[in-house]
């Protein structure tokens, strides 16, 4: 069926928007509290790594009762909350007298990643079928990504060429909350309501039982741990190990993020239309595998790639299948009325990744340096991954179907 074709067309695009903004909106926050501009650079080094850390453990602490809630009252009035909540993080950085604040602003930015990925997800999720739903899973990962850019690259951007850092923080902010009243008037309710009352705790404990979900674990706690390694540790490899032109980084980047981009759309599609999603899972999580090897292998002498340099673009669009099929499979296995607390679990396995990741890759890095450290740990991950994969279940054929939304309204 596919976005375009989907009754809940507008919804879905909306989401997506907001997404992209929030997301904008937060990167941008870590781009300024890691500069030397704000605070005088009170939080550059561990400050602002104390941020990233807390960041995810108030969301882990939160996501469950976002997850359960939103399946008892509805995705809608969480989901606005939480780009309001952002919005006033981002704000209360900006006016800030003190550094140490910034810790409990980190806490505001986690309960707000909670509330708006748990409803998310959710919506996508009811809005979804068999026929679509790595598909448009996949377009919530590029507007994941395109925020992560965009915010990270503009906020960095804007910094240099001299604007106030403060006015950076309130931009974030204003564009959060227009976002928000953006989802109040367009965003519908997708949630069907039910009449009979289940307490947060036994929607919770009806996930924890499902044994599919719980054989998710090692595929998505590794992956996640990779990209909150790669998060806090790519600017300082950049910088101290690539041998690398501000040519090269540009065109790395722009062949990299480009072929990822196809990868994420067209395999999708392929993971919707064939009706499976491990194979896109592992041959995506071997391909990301390969990149980092490469890249690793050759940082200090990365001309010796360019000789290769086709097997960049190939191994970034086959990685592309990965994000699409893993969240599809998540919504494959979830149940109507537990959609949200499923949701939640997986946000709190990206807390956990975003934990381990960080902290394990400083102290493989400072342990045993970049190959030896780095490069195991990344192997490790994948291998985890992989093996973790082969004892996941094809959840073909499992999902509920999906009412029409105008039912879900009337009920």
């Amino acid at each position: 069926m596919g976005l375009r074709a989907s009754e809940n067309k507008w919804t879905l695009i909306t989401l997506y928007f907001v997404t992209l903004i929030m997301r904008a909106a937060f990167y941008a926050t870590i781009a300024v509290i890691q500069s030397n501009f704000y605070m005088g650079g009170e939080l550059v080094g561990w400050g602002a790594s104390m941020v990233l850390a807390i960041y995810p453990l108030a969301e882990l602490s939160t996501v469950s009762f976002f997850g359960s809630y939103s399946d008892k009252v509805g995705r809608k009035p969480i989901l606005v909350a939480s780009l309001f909540i952002t919005a006033t993080a981002a704000f209360f950085f900006a006016i800030s007298p003190l550094a140490i604040l910034a810790f409990v602003f980190a806490a505001l930015f986690g309960i707000g990643a909670a509330s708006k990925v748990t409803t998310t997800l959710s919506i996508i999720a009811d809005c979804s079928g068999e026929d679509d739903r790595a598909r448009l899973m996949g377009y919530y990962d590029l507007s994941t990504l395109m925020g992560l850019a965009g915010g990270y690259g503009l906020g960095m951007i804007l910094i240099q060429f001299g604007l106030d850092v403060n006015l950076i923080l309130l931009a974030a902010a204003a564009a959060c909350a227009i976002a928000g009243f953006i989802a109040y008037l367009i965003i519908k309710e997708t949630k069907t309501v039910d009449h009979q009352e289940a307490s947060m705790i036994e929607l919770l404990s009806k996930v924890a039982r499902d044994k599919r979900i719980q054989k998710m674990i090692p595929v998505y706690v590794p992956i996640i741990s990779l990209y909150g390694l790669v998060i806090s540790k790519a600017e300082h490899i950049l910088e101290s190990h690539f041998s690398l032109e501000a040519t090269d980084i540009l065109i790395l980047f722009a062949m990299l993020g480009g072929s990822l981009v196809l990868g994420i759309i067209i395999m999708g599609h392929l993971s919707d239309h064939l009706r499976k999603r491990r194979p896109f899972i592992v041959t995506g999580l071997i391909a990301l595998g390969g990149l980092a090897f490469l890249l690793v292998a050759n940082a200090e002498h990365f001309e010796q790639l360019w000789t290769v340099w086709p097997l960049l673009p190939v191994l970034g669009f086959v990685t592309g299948g990965f994000p699409p099929a893993a969240m599809a499979y998540l919504t494959d296995i979830s149940e109507a009325d537990a959609r949200g607390s499923t949701m939640g679990v997986y946000s709190i396995f990206f807390g956990s990744g975003m934990i381990i990741g960080p902290l394990a890759g400083q102290l493989f890095y400072d342990t045993w340096g970049l190959i030896l450290g780095l490069g195991f740990l990344v192997v490790l991950f994948i291998s985890i991954a992989c093996i973790g994969t082969y004892f996941l279940p094809e959840a073909h054929g499992h999902a509920v179907a999906v009412p029409p939304l105008e039912h879900s309204e009337n009920e």
